[in-house]
C-alpha cells in the first residue's frame, strides 16, 4: 500500500494554474502575431490581386480595340485592309494607350492564312505617381505594378468580303446585276429588268451589269439537284450585260448572305434602323418605311435543320415610295404601285406584280432557301413591274441610310478562331 505522504503528494492540486496560464499565454501571442503578420501582408496580396485582375482587364480592352480595327477599316481610327506594312499606330504595339494611370498596348500581325490576323495585348498597371508614357519601352520595371499579356486569333472578312452589308455596301458591290436569284425566274407581262440604266433609256454613272443572274441549280428537300431556268413571256424583257446569265454554286456564292451578316444585320437594324418581328408565318401587309429595315422570321426563331418553311415571313406590300434598305426572311410580294429606291433581299422568294409608274431603282437578291419541287416560280415579276440596276442607290439606300448605318454596312465582319484565346507567361 502507498504511505500517506505518496497519496497527498499524488493528489496535491496546488501550483498548476500559473504553468497551465504562462502556455495559454503563449500561444495566444504566437497566434496574435502570427495573425499581425498575416494582416500586414494581406493588403499588399489583395491588391496585387487587384493589380493583376485590372491588368487583365486592360490587355482584353487592347483586344477589343484591335478588333474594333480590324472591323472597321474605312473608320479614321481603323485598321486598313489588307494589313498594311508598317502597322501604324496604335496597332503595332509600340503605342501605350493610357487610361488614367493604366495602359495597354495592341499589336497586330498577319497570321497563318490571308485573312487571318494575330492580336497581342498588354495591359499595365503602373504604381502610384507614375505617367504613363508615350511607348511601352519607356517603362522601367520598377514602374510597373501588374502585368497581363494576352493573344488571340481572329479571321477578318472571309467569304462575301466579309462585310456586314456582303453584296451592296459602297466599297463591296458584288451584286451582278438588276436581279439575282438562287432559282428560277418568270418574267412575264410588261415586266422590265435592266442592268444597264438606272430608269427606261436613262444611263447612269454605274457599269453596264447583268439583267437576270440566277443560280443554275436547286437542290431539294430530298438532296436531288433540278435544274432553274429564266422564262420570258408576253412583253416582258432583261436587258443588261448580259441580259441573262447563269452561274454554278461556287460562283453564285459570293453574291449571297451567309448567317452571319445576317445576324450582323439584324443586329444593325434593331440599333439603327427598323425591325420587325412576326408572330406568325401569315401574310401580312407591310408598311414601308425609310432607311433600313429587317423583318425577321417567325418570332426571331433559327429556320433550323432541316430547314422548317413555317418560321419564314410573308410579308406584302400593296403602295410604296420609299428607299433605303428591305431585308426580308422570307417571302416578299409585291403587288401594286410600289417605288423603292435602294436594295431589296427575299431570304426566300419574290413575287413582284407592279402596277402604274413605280419601280425598283438598284438591284434585287432572293436567296431561295426552301424548295420542295422544282416547278416553284422563286421570282415572279409580271405586269408592269421593272428593277433598274443603279450602284448607288444601293451604296446610299437611296439617298435614306444615315451615315452610321452606311458605317455599319460597311464593317468586317471578325470571327474568333475556337480555341485560340490565351494568356501568355510575362
Amino acid at each position: 500500500m502507498f504511505s500517506p505522504r505518496f497519496r497527498f503528494a499524488c493528489g496535491d492540486q496546488q501550483g498548476v494554474a500559473l504553468p497551465l496560464a504562462l502556455l495559454v499565454l503563449v500561444l495566444l501571442t504566437s497566434l496574435t502575431l502570427a495573425f499581425l503578420a498575416l494582416s500586414s501582408t494581406e493588403p499588399t496580396i489583395a491588391a496585387n490581386l487587384k493589380g493583376g485582375e485590372v491588368a487583365l482587364a486592360l490587355a482584353e480592352a487592347g483586344i477589343e480595340r484591335g478588333v474594333w480595327g480590324i472591323g472597321n477599316p474605312t473608320a479614321a481610327a481603323g485598321l486598313a485592309t489588307p494589313l498594311p506594312n508598317p502597322v501604324p499606330a496604335p496597332y503595332n504595339g509600340q503605342q501605350l494607350v493610357a487610361l488614367g494611370s493604366r495602359a495597354y498596348t495592341i499589336a497586330v500581325t498577319a497570321g497563318p492564312g490571308p485573312d487571318d490576323r494575330i492580336l497581342n495585348a498588354h495591359g499595365y498597371v503602373l504604381r502610384e505617381g507614375v505617367a504613363v508614357p508615350a511607348q511601352p519601352g519607356d517603362l522601367a520595371p520598377s514602374d510597373i505594378a501588374a502585368h497581363r499579356w494576352v493573344r488571340l486569333q481572329v479571321t477578318a472578312g472571309g467569304p462575301n468580303n466579309g462585310t456586314v452589308g456582303g453584296p451592296g455596301t459602297p466599297n463591296n458591290m458584288r451584286l451582278p446585276g438588276a436581279l439575282t436569284v438562287a432559282g428560277t425566274v418568270q418574267l412575264s407581262g410588261n415586266s422590265t429588268i435592266d442592268g444597264n440604266d438606272q430608269a427606261n433609256g436613262t444611263p447612269n454613272s454605274c457599269a453596264k451589269k447583268g439583267g437576270v443572274t440566277i443560280r443554275d441549280k436547286t437542290t431539294l428537300s430530298n438532296n436531288t439537284e433540278v435544274d432553274n431556268t429564266i422564262t420570258l413571256s408576253g412583253s416582258a424583257s432583261a436587258a443588261g450585260t448580259p441580259a441573262q446569265q447563269e452561274l454554278g454554286y461556287t460562283d453564285f456564292a459570293p453574291f449571297t448572305f451567309d448567317a452571319t451578316q445576317l445576324a450582323a444585320l439584324r443586329a444593325l437594324a434593331q440599333a439603327q434602323g427598323t425591325y420587325i418581328k412576326p408572330t406568325s408565318n401569315a401574310e401580312f401587309n407591310l408598311s414601308v418605311v425609310n432607311g433600313l429595315m429587317f423583318i425577321d422570321t417567325v418570332n426571331g426563331q433559327s429556320l433550323g435543320t432541316p430547314l422548317d418553311p413555317s418560321r419564314l415571313a410573308n410579308v406584302k406590300i400593296t403602295g410604296a415610295d420609299n428607299s433605303g434598305w428591305l431585308i426580308v426572311m422570307g417571302s416578299i410580294k409585291i403587288d401594286g404601285n410600289v417605288t423603292y429606291n435602294g436594295f431589296v433581299y427575299a431570304h426566300n422568294d419574290l413575287s413582284y406584280k407592279g402596277t402604274g409608274t413605280g419601280g425598283i431603282f438598284g438591284g434585287v437578291l432572293t436567296g431561295n432557301v426552301i424548295d420542295s419541287v422544282a416547278t416553284v416560280v422563286d421570282t415572279d415579276a409580271s405586269g408592269n413591274s421593272k428593277i433598274y440596276f443603279d450602284c448607288n442607290k444601293i451604296a446610299n439606300g437611296g439617298g435614306a441610310l444615315t451615315q452610321t448605318v452606311q458605317d455599319g454596312l460597311n464593317r468586317v465582319i471578325v470571327t474568333i478562331t475556337p480555341g485560340s484565346w490565351r494568356e501568355v507567361s510575362n
